[in-house]
């Protein structure tokens, strides 16, 4: 390399470096900002996603040996079992189950809600009906996977439904829907969501998958639902039958005992008349006439009397129909009672 002159030395000594361009320092600063916004946005995208969210909120939860074998009975997957933890699902009494989830009125049993991001589930403790208790839990689950979904799913998800209210006949449908008639069309459909992934056993393929996203065993939880449905459906189709029976055999009762009267009167107008005869003299040809009507009188006697006795045991035995009937709607009405937080309140 060529040495430099003296002069040449002194002059390039006497320069200053050459400085930055401030307009390259101006995108270097741009550039950085748009690094550190879009690291601070992926930074809260990723702090306030649902995982996150619910790992959170799951934190110093420990479910009560009831809720825990509830959990377990549902079997559900790591998904389902994190937006579980999250929810810290409780089984309550009815003065405190009541007072979280607002529910007073005396004609509508409410069984669980999913409110301020908690589920409350009215525990039953009718041996009969305890599955209720993780029927309700499944139920209220749904409702916070609901919460969970975009509107992408959501649409998704509502389209699958339509095939299943096409293909089958939703007996409970009507009745339970019928208090959200007035509700917003979404939460209408957030209902039907909850329920048809716990109360019906078959559903189309894709809706099937969407489900296993939280319960491995989702034919378990139906199971659960029509074990503790068993008792009502048992009642009320013993009760309708003899409901109807008691209807038919009364009006058939009441048209032979009109027969039974008619014939009982004919029968004492006869007697009279042979009375009368028999104190008439020469009103009877012969013996033999007399004895001949005697004994006709007699036979229609003995006839009518096993005619009012078959009527008496025939209403003896719609009586005890009746016993029984009433009876049921006495069971039916304890069964509702105990699935009824109010039911106490309104003795």
């Amino acid at each position: 390399m060529a040495k430099l002159k003296s002069e040449e030395l002194k002059k390039s000594l006497s320069e200053e470096p050459q400085k930055v361009p401030k307009k390259r320092a101006k995108s270097r600063d741009l550039l950085t900002a748009v690094i550190l916004m879009v690291l601070m946005t992926l930074g809260w995208g990723i702090l306030n996603s649902w995982p996150v969210r619910d790992f959170w909120q799951s934190l110093g939860y420990e479910p009560s040996a009831k809720v825990a074998e509830v959990h377990d009975a549902l079997e559900l997957t790591d998904e389902g079992r994190r937006i579980f933890r999250s929810a810290r699902p409780v089984l309550e009494g009815s003065e405190a189950f009541n007072a979280h989830c607002d529910s007073h009125n005396l004609e509508v049993a409410l069984l669980g809600c999913y409110t301020g991001g908690q589920i409350y589930v009215y525990e039953i403790t009718n041996q009969e009906l305890v599955d209720a208790n993780k029927v309700t839990m499944a139920h209220e689950l749904l409702h916070a996977t609901w919460l969970r979904m975009n509107e992408r799913e959501r649409q998704k998800v509502t389209e699958l439904m339509g095939q299943v209210d096409a293909a089958n006949t939703v007996e409970w449908e009507q009745e339970e829907l019928e208090a959200y008639a007035d509700k917003d069309p979404e939460v209408l459909t957030e209902e039907k969501y909850t329920r048809i992934g716990t109360k019906i056993r078959d559903l189309p393929e894709e809706l099937e998958r969407h489900y296993a996203r939280y319960f491995q065993n989702r034919a378990k939880i139906v199971g659960f639902y029509e074990n503790y449905q068993a008792p009502f459906t048992k009642l009320k189709s013993e009760t309708e039958k003899l409901g109807a029976e008691i209807v038919e055999e009364r009006a058939a009762i009441a048209t032979d005992r009109s027969a039974y009267e008619t014939k009982l009167e004919n029968l004492n107008q006869a007697i009279q008349k042979f009375n009368r005869c028999a104190n008439t003299a020469g009103c009877f040809t012969s013996d033999a006439v007399f004895q001949s009507q005697k004994n006709t009188l007699n036979a229609e006697q003995t006839n009518l009397d096993a005619e009012r006795l078959s009527l008496n045991s025939r209403i003896d035995q719609t009586n005890a129909k009746l016993v029984e009937y009433q009876q049921n709607l006495r069971t039916l009405g304890e069964l509702n009672d105990a699935m009824n937080s109010n039911a106490i309140e309104s003795l």
